[in-house]
């Protein structure tokens, strides 16, 4: 479960960053990288999404490096992700973990509080408690990929223990002082809550300045 002083220790590394140019420069996904791969994820409603992708702007107005910004129509909330990024995904996988989510339906009923800005060398993100709601579908949906994979499940690292919606991806290792003060200003704004958010299988394709999230099925 995420907490505020998870959140605070990321953010005081990333604040350190932001002023010493050290940022971590994430790169557009190649086959088979890690990040970015198919992901079960949660759509936020649209009050939410507005009160987020008016942070994305603002942030956005005062980097001096050219970053991934996300728009509204890509916010989401990455409750787990199942496999790496590949170019093409099998019918065969899509449809295993359609199947997957579709008969955990009983596991959906999740709600998640987003307070504040927060972040990492890697980006910003708004930051949110879920209150261990996601870990049951979290749990549910490793094991569909060990299923998958000859009962290997995917690295811990894929299983989430926060549950922020990201605003920004870094894309220059260059001082962000400007953006280091943003956050910090927003560090207990309230951004809403998510307890009726569509959650979707989906996978993401790199664009000029953002990550467009592609959603290959809904559940609700």
């Amino acid at each position: 479960m995420a907490t505020g002083v998870k959140y605070d220790s990321l953010w005081k590394e990333a604040h350190r960053s932001f002023n010493r140019g050290t940022l971590r420069v994430d790169h557009a996904p190649v086959d088979g990288d890690a990040r970015w791969g198919l992901s079960l994820v949660l759509l936020p409603p649209v009050h939410v999404a507005d009160a987020v992708s008016a942070a994305a702007a603002g942030i956005g107005s005062l980097y001096a490096g050219t970053h991934h910004i996300y728009n509204a129509a890509d916010l989401h909330l990455t409750v787990t992700s199942l496999e790496p990024y590949r170019d093409k995904v099998a019918r065969t996988t899509i449809e295993h973990y359609v199947d997957a989510v579709e008969r955990a339906r009983d596991l959906l009923d999740v709600n998640v509080r987003l307070v504040g800005l927060g972040g990492s060398p890697s980006g910003v993100f708004v930051q949110g408690f879920d209150d261990e709601t996601l870990l049951p579908i979290r749990r549910q949906m490793r094991q569909a990929a060990a299923d998958l994979h000859d009962g290997v499940a995917p690295p811990m690292a894929f299983v989430r223990d926060t549950a922020h919606i990201s605003i920004s991806v870094h894309r220059e290792a260059v001082p962000e002082p400007w953006a280091a003060e943003y956050v910090q200003r927003h560090r207990r704004t309230g951004f809403g809550d998510i307890t009726e958010a569509t959650v979707a299988l989906a996978r993401y394709r790199a664009t000029e300045h953002s990550m467009s999230v592609e959603v290959l099925h809904t559940v609700r």
